[in-house]
């Protein structure tokens, strides 16, 4: 069925008169005739009665035209979310995201998308940085928020902040008393800390960064989670190195302290495929640009 043609039906249908119904149309009154023969031809039954001075529908046209409008809205809808998705107003955002983050950015970064788009729907996965990289490269997400950059010219990265790193450690231990430390504190203290194995590049980070201060890093317990470490930390097994953006969680018996080493900061990245970015991802890096200013760590 030609749509053009059930458009030129209606039109006719609702003027009842060729010649103004071609103006409607933007076309002139031969063509407009063709294609309504055209129409009945393909239907094969009459539409209009021209027997008289006057157009009118025959049974048969006054039963299309109602279905012939519906047809017609169904895909002008169909058209318009097409062009939406073009747009990126809507369609669905795959998103991973290292577990820090779920404390303070993303919640904040989502709430402003959907404030702007509230037709987009989010796919949200924790995934590890090293697990973003490999995700986005196998196409199963469109955007990770990450704590380093990917090994790959496949992935393209965009800073969104340098975050300060804090000292979780339980609230009667001897670090808890001063209103901030250092890293070099840490020597002989055991560390809870994130699986090395699900992110080899957070340890590895963290590692290089209590070397340069003397301090062996190879956390007693492990997980994947931080409210497991952190748990593991008001339990009092051992102190943690975590993000500021964690502090939002404070289960009973747990204290967070300022780090006063420069050094004492982790970035936290956009990763994406590399080329132009889809609509969809090009919405979430505006967002994140205005809600954030990635300056130097102080």
């Amino acid at each position: 069925m030609n749509l053009r043609r059930l458009r030129y039906f209606t039109t006719v249908a609702e003027e009842l008169h060729f010649g103004r119904a071609a103006d409607r149309l933007l076309m002139s009154q031969p063509p407009l005739s063709q294609q309504i023969r055209l129409l009945e031809h393909e239907l094969d039954t009459a539409l209009f009665d021209r027997s008289t001075r006057r157009v009118t529908l025959t049974d048969a046209g006054k039963f299309l035209y109602p279905e012939a409008v519906r047809l017609l809205a169904a895909a002008d809808g169909v058209e318009r979310l097409m062009e939406q998705r073009r747009g990126g107003q809507t369609g669905t955002l795959r998103v991973g995201f290292v577990d820090s983050a779920a404390y303070e950015v993303m919640p904040r970064v989502l709430a402003e998308y959907r404030r702007r788009r509230p037709r987009v729907d989010f796919e949200l996965h924790t995934l590890s940085s090293d697990e973003q990289a490999q995700a986005l490269r196998a196409g199963r997400i469109d955007l990770g928020i990450s704590r380093a950059a990917a090994d790959s010219t496949h992935v393209e990265a965009t800073l969104v902040m340098h975050e300060r790193l804090l000292l979780a450690a339980g609230a009667s231990h001897r670090l808890t008393e001063s209103s901030s430390a250092c890293l070099r504190d840490l020597a002989g203290e055991p560390i809870i800390g994130f699986d090395r194995s699900v992110s080899p590049s957070l340890h590895a980070v963290l590692a290089g960064m209590l070397a340069a201060e003397g301090v062996n890093y190879d956390p007693v317990i492990e997980a994947t989670e931080y409210t497991t470490v952190l748990g593991f930390v008001a339990a009092g097994e051992g102190v943690a190195i975590v993000p500021a953006g964690v502090q939002t969680f404070r289960p009973p018996g747990l204290q967070y302290v300022p780090l006063e080493d420069s050094v004492a900061s982790v970035p936290l990245l956009l990763l994406r495929g590399a080329g132009e970015p889809l609509p969809l991802v090009s919405h979430a890096l505006e967002v994140v640009a205005e809600l954030y200013d990635p300056q130097p760590p102080a």
